[in-house]
């Protein structure tokens, strides 16, 4: 606490002057007589001047730490524990440099009013950052590095952290045991990406001292996306599927309600196609394969789909998923990258910004 070190400076000062003032040599000799009477006394005025000097340096202890509280409230509950899947993150006081391993973290913190000093770039983003980031950083200019061939270690260290956060880094695995020398990592609690985003964004805001605005920020999204469901009702009961990056062999497509893009969908009052639901995963917990012979499986009220340009434009080509009911009456929805991943690495944030720009579409297609 701010006031502490002078304290207790004073205090080792006032205890060094106990012994009496330093002697001039022209009172040696009458000092030398006085000694052993000086030291008698000394003996007896320790304590007591001790004691005076621990009630003094206590007191200026509590008043500055009252004035520091008051001047500082982000530091108040501080030492604190945010458990994780590699172990707890130790955070001794309030951070001041935060750096994200990945964007979702970053929202969550900026989010909670945190700018981290260094934060993951987003490759298909313009300038490496989202759109819906942008507003939040302000002049804010975060050190931006890439963690698609793993996390940069070095440049992590360089930046000198005092929290690193880490709740979508899905190079965890790997680096987690570097990082955390170099300072407490916040993590996820069972696997990238799998925590809902309101517990990443409880675990985040506990390890910044920010919890009570987590619950407004959460609050706040909530009734939002309540508010998005009861304005559209035509979204009610609408099957839809959701399909990632068509390949030759196939398309994948979310085949639970866990993923947290389905939770979003299934907010909004849509329902995951049972057909796929009941399809067995592939090498992706989440995501089934299907081959293009059985596309016809994937049809649904809407279809959203996401994935590069020429991915999409190959689906678009085959001609089992153009005779889909849903594409040939305008109910396929391709999403442009920023708007999939607003929902596929959910925070506050991206989900306010996903509401304006994926509910009409949703909307406009559900009439069709």
């Amino acid at each position: 606490m701010v006031g502490e070190p002078v304290a207790l400076g004073g205090l080792l000062a006032l205890i060094g002057r106990v012994p009496g003032p330093e002697l001039s040599p022209d009172r040696g000799e009458r000092a030398s007589k006085r000694k052993k009477e000086q030291t008698v006394k000394l003996t007896k005025t320790i304590p007591f001047a001790l004691a005076c000097a621990l009630t003094v340096a206590l007191s200026a202890c509590t008043n500055n730490s009252a004035d520091s509280d008051a001047a500082q409230p982000a530091s108040a509950g501080f030492p604190v524990s945010v458990p994780g899947k590699f172990g707890a993150a130790q955070v001794p006081s309030a951070p001041k440099r935060v750096v994200a391993m990945d964007w979702t973290s970053a929202d969550i913190a900026l989010s909670l009013g945190v700018a981290p000093v260094g934060m993951a770039k987003v490759a298909t983003a313009d300038g490496g950052i989202e759109p819906w980031t942008k507003p939040l950083l302000g002049a804010n200019s975060p050190k931006l590095f890439s963690v698609d061939s793993g996390d940069p270690i070095d440049q992590v260290a360089a930046l000198k952290p005092d929290l690193i956060l880490a709740t979508k880094d899905y190079n965890l695995g790997e680096s987690y045991q570097q990082l955390s020398q170099i300072a407490p990592v916040v993590t996820y609690a069972k696997a990238p990406n799998s925590d809902s985003w309101q517990d990443a964004t409880r675990g985040i805001a506990k390890a910044l001292g920010k919890s009570a605005q987590a619950d407004q920020t959460i609050a706040k999204t909530t009734a939002d996306i309540a508010a998005a469901k009861k304005t559209h009702p035509e979204l009610a009961g609408k099957t839809y599927n959701f399909l990632v990056t068509p390949q030759a062999a196939g398309v994948h497509a979310v085949n639970s309600t866990a993923d947290v893009s389905a939770q979003f969908l299934d907010q909004l009052g849509l329902s995951l196609s049972p057909a796929v639901r009941s399809m067995p995963d592939s090498s992706i917990p989440g995501r089934t394969l299907v081959s293009w012979e059985n596309v016809s499986k994937l049809d649904a009220n809407l279809l959203l789909a996401t994935g590069s340009p020429s991915s999409l434009k190959l689906a678009q080509a085959t001609p089992g998923f153009t005779d889909l009911p849903a594409v040939k009456r305008g109910a396929y929805l391709p999403l442009q990258p920023a708007l999939a991943q607003a929902i596929a690495f959910p925070s506050s944030v991206s989900l306010e910004w996903a509401l304006g720009q994926l509910t009409p579409k949703l909307s406009d297609a559900s009439r069709k």
